[in-house]
């Protein structure tokens, strides 16, 4: 159980395409997180959420789901975003739209991107739209602290063997911290350490822990 004095940290899971909130290491994210509750002093509370028509998803639909479940009044220092896959591109959409539209938004306390991407290597229609549709990432970073835009790739991605070119794109476009991992695929399996620990790190967890770090 989370200690007395702990703070609160809302995560919310943005999930890949087609993914709902019961797929890949959603789940397991959750329990785990519960788990080093105590550990960190920080009760930390997941919500993956099931995205509106995510089979086909649709930018604005996306925006405004998210806007629904987390009104931008609501943004605060305790609230860290997880985006995987297409989840990321939602997450900055979403950020930019509160950033230019809201007066004096709040920042958030992180974003996590897991797998994003800018472009994949055989896209469909409908993930045209995804590519080619303008971001404003200057507004978005604008709502994401200096050091709490975290990012995971992997060297084995199906969807974007030009890992090095993406890892490039997140840092000139959004000053991210990357991590290139081995062997990861599109990051879909039922369980990830370094997606624990990296949300972790976000909320600020690992730092009272560093040789965890």
């Amino acid at each position: 159980m989370p200690t007395t004095t702990s703070t609160t940290k809302t995560i919310y899971i943005v999930p890949r395409w087609a993914g709902a909130a019961d797929n890949d290491w959603y789940p397991w994210l959750g329990s785990q997180l519960a788990a080093a509750a105590e550990e960190d002093g920080i009760n930390y509370q997941v919500r993956a959420l099931n995205m509106p028509a995510w089979d086909l998803p649709v930018i604005e639909r996306a925006v405004d789901y998210l806007r629904e479940v987390l009104p931008p009044a609501q943004l605060n220092e305790n609230v860290i975003l997880v985006g995987h896959s297409v989840g990321c591109l939602a997450i900055l959409h979403y950020l930019a739209s509160v950033a230019k539209e809201e007066e004096k938004p709040r920042k958030i306390g992180g974003v996590l991107c897991v797998a994003g991407w800018f472009s994949v290597d055989s896209p469909w229609q409908d993930i045209l739209n995804w590519m080619h549709a303008p971001v404003d990432y200057e507004a978005a970073r604008t709502l994401i602290p200096e050091d709490k835009l975290m990012v995971l790739l992997s060297d084995d991605d199906p969807y974007t063997s030009g890992y090095k070119e993406n890892e490039q794109l997140w840092v000139e476009r959004l000053q991210s911290q990357v991590s290139i991992l081995s062997g990861r695929q599109h990051f879909s399996s039922e369980l990830d350490l370094d997606v624990r620990d990296a949300v972790r790190d976000l909320a600020g967890g690992l730092k009272l822990h560093p040789m965890m770090a």
